[in-house]
């Protein structure tokens, strides 16, 4: 009994250090949270009386200013009065009435006028105009409404669309171009793009940023011409500027490169035909050119999209619910939407302001005649798109675009599948500058999927989830409780070999498997794994959800087009298999900064993760994460729906919170798109 007593007291004694050194460790984290809140504090308070002497150093210098119009205009006064006050003494004057009266045919007049005293006015005193400030209304000021609630959804920082700066896919790479807006905003954040020269100073451009490539396309006229429309002559062959500066650039070792983006061969021709290499939109193209030029360097760059400003997220205000249309539509007059600007008008506005107008229909119809280029921007900002076919009738026209107005979740999921068809500009300028000579170097975004599983069924599955990966992960990393670490080694390299069958050897990720000693939390495991990750991001996969073809392929592509550190999905669906209910969660949440996403679909920098770590509890884990990037200041963007399933066994909680009913309907052909 003794024995048991002393070792039931030392279990005590260690379950209350234990529980002492947590609270101690609480409170080290807090103590040093509130250091840090200090630090920000005191920077802030720095920061608000540097801008308070500011404000004052800027009133007295406008109180000076005002103290000497208010002298100049009392001047003004005065030398207005006396003028007056000369004119009206003269008037009065007995010699000018005596001019007056002599013309008169009454000699009484001439002495009446002689006999009459004359009275001048006083003349101004320059005390009596004294310096005032005129009286203007003070404006009225809406006080604003404190909100100590975090927002569901972020709140836009700009009307429209804002284009976001950098960063840079090749900050080492300088290209002078000679490209239209529309161009410029696709190639701007590939390299260090150069555009302000003209025909003028084209030789100091030269000398100052030394480009590695010059880039010209066929500018056409019109309101989205680049550099000023200070080349359109030099384009159209009217003058031997674009010419020299080609020489110049032969002389000093820059490529130079002309792109036929559009138009016929024989007008651009006079221009391309100086220059070292020749791209083109298609490959019929391109054997156009070969023809005209009698020369093999002629390679393919087709339009593309750029993610930086073709994305998804929305315009300020959302979508106003009507119809654009593009092309050649025809539109009856009982058709029940209204119709927006149409191609001709677009194409008259300038292009920052059209990447808000991509951004408000709900559908845009577009013709057999639509330009290409077009429809594909639109599609990659997750605008649906309709295209019709030759010689279709208004009446189908409106048919098959109020189907698709009638049923906002099939108009969703087509907008999501053209977006993922879009092909961004950076993988098709790797090929281009190898042939021109110019060395391309790029961050290939290599993922480490990590997971804790408990169970055979749960590593069964997981495998099954990384194997589908259309994008595959570099490296996984798995934490195993209770089970045995040479048949978690061997199942996991049977399944993943069996997946790359047929594929090219790296196509295999690495393995990584690590068996706990004792029982631990889901989160301390995946915590565990999270420290051998050595991925650029890190994906964490939990055990029992289920994540489509395209899950990391899809989610990885936000890294090009957000300012986000960590990615997830807000809204997404769940299914309750015991119920075989299917719920969609947070719907209005996509395509947002956020403060919150779901945990089993996080996709993070590994260095923020890594900084963070997650928390030692089991269900928690990621509410913790997500309240330690709010803390920190961290910007977390909540993607698309799709290409991912959310498996429990109850609903209980959070789960349900802002959920909307699906139905009772098979989880997998609903939501993995």
């Amino acid at each position: 009994m003794t024995e048991r007593s002393e070792l039931a007291s030392l279990q005590e004694a260690l379950a209350r250090a234990v529980e002492q050194a947590a609270s101690a460790a609480e409170l080290t984290r807090l103590i040093k949270d509130y250091r840090r809140r200090l630090e920000e504090v005191a920077v802030s308070e720095a920061e608000a009386l540097t801008r308070m002497r500011e404000a004052e150093a800027r009133l007295k210098v406008v109180e000076r200013q005002n103290a000497k119009l208010a002298k100049s205009l009392a001047e003004q006064r005065y030398q207005t009065a006396v003028a007056k006050w000369k004119l009206a003494s003269m008037q009065e004057s007995r010699w000018t009435k005596l001019g007056d009266a002599l013309h008169t045919k009454s000699p009484g007049t001439v002495a009446k006028t002689l006999k009459t005293p004359v009275k001048k006015p006083p003349a101004p005193k320059r005390a009596d105009f004294k310096p005032e400030l005129p009286e203007v209304p003070e404006p009225t000021v809406v006080r604003a409404v404190p909100e100590p609630r975090a927002p569901e959804v972020s709140t836009p920082i700009a009307e429209g669309f804002t284009v976001p700066k950098g960063p840079l896919v090749r900050p080492y790479l300088t290209v002078a171009a000679i490209v239209d807006r529309q161009t410029e905003a696709l190639l701007r954040y590939e390299w260090r793009l150069v555009t302000n020269f003209g025909q003028d100073n084209w030789e100091t451009m030269l000398d100052r940023h030394r480009p590695h490539v010059l880039f010209v396309e066929s500018v056409r006229p019109g309101p989205r011409q680049g550099n000023g429309g200070r080349w359109l002559e030099a384009l159209a062959g009217e003058s031997r500027a674009l010419r020299d500066l080609v020489a110049a650039c032969r002389t000093r070792g820059v490529k130079t490169v002309f792109w036929h983006s559009g138009g016929p061969v024989s007008r651009a021709f006079p221009a391309a035909e100086h220059f070292e290499y020749v791209l083109t939109t298609s490959e019929a193209r391109a054997r156009e050119w070969r023809a005209a030029l009698r020369h093999d360097r002629v390679g393919v760059l087709p339009h593309a999209i750029q993610p930086r400003v073709h994305n998804p997220i929305p315009a300020v205000g959302g979508r106003t619910g009507d119809v654009m249309t593009l092309g050649t539509v025809t539109v009856p007059p009982d058709a029940q939407w209204t119709v927006l600007a149409g191609q001709d008008d677009a194409d008259e506005m300038p292009y920052d302001d059209l990447l808000t107008v991509y951004r408000r229909p709900a559908l845009v119809v577009a013709g057999s005649d639509a330009d290409a280029r077009v429809i594909a921007e639109v599609a990659a900002c997750g605008t649906p798109v309709l295209q019709v076919r030759a010689g279709a009738r208004g009446e189908e026209i409106a048919a098959a675009a109020e189907v698709l107005l009638a049923d906002p979740a099939r108009l969703a999921r087509e907008a999501h599948l053209a977006w993922r068809a879009r092909t961004s500009v950076t993988p098709l300028l790797d090929p281009i500058l190898d042939t021109v000579g110019v060395p391309s170097v790029r961050n290939n975004a290599e993922i480490t999927a990590v997971t804790a599983v408990a169970s055979p069924a749960e590593l069964d599955h997981l495998l099954a989830q990384v194997a589908r990966q259309r994008h595959r992960p570099g490296q996984l990393v798995v934490v195993a409780d209770g089970l045995d670490a040479s048949l978690v080694e061997k199942t996991a390299r049977q399944a993943l070999a069996a997946a790359s069958a047929g594929a090219d050897a790296s196509a295999e990720p690495d393995l990584v498997i690590r068996v706990a000693d004792e029982p631990i939390t889901l989160g301390a495991g995946l915590d565990r794994a999270l420290r051998l990750a050595d991925g650029d991001y890190v994906a964490v996969l939990d055990p029992r959800d289920v994540y489509g073809e395209h899950y990391l392929a899809d989610l990885v592509r936000h890294f090009a087009s957000t300012e986000a550190e960590v990615l997830g999905k807000a809204a997404c669906y769940a299914h309750l298999p015991k119920a075989g209910a299917t719920l969609l969660r947070q719907p209005e949440a996509e395509h947002h900064y956020l403060p919150e996403v779901a945990g089993g679909t996080l996709l993070a920098r590994r260095q923020i993760l890594t900084e963070l770590g997650l928390a030692d509890v089991s269900e928690e884990w990621g509410e913790v994460f997500m309240r330690q990037c709010r803390t920190d200041g961290i910007l977390v963007y909540s993607a698309d729906r799709y290409s991912y399933i959310c498996v429990r066994d109850s609903a209980e909680g959070r789960l349900l919170r802002s959920a909307h009913m699906e139905g009772y309907l098979p989880a997998e052909p609903l939501a993995l798109i």
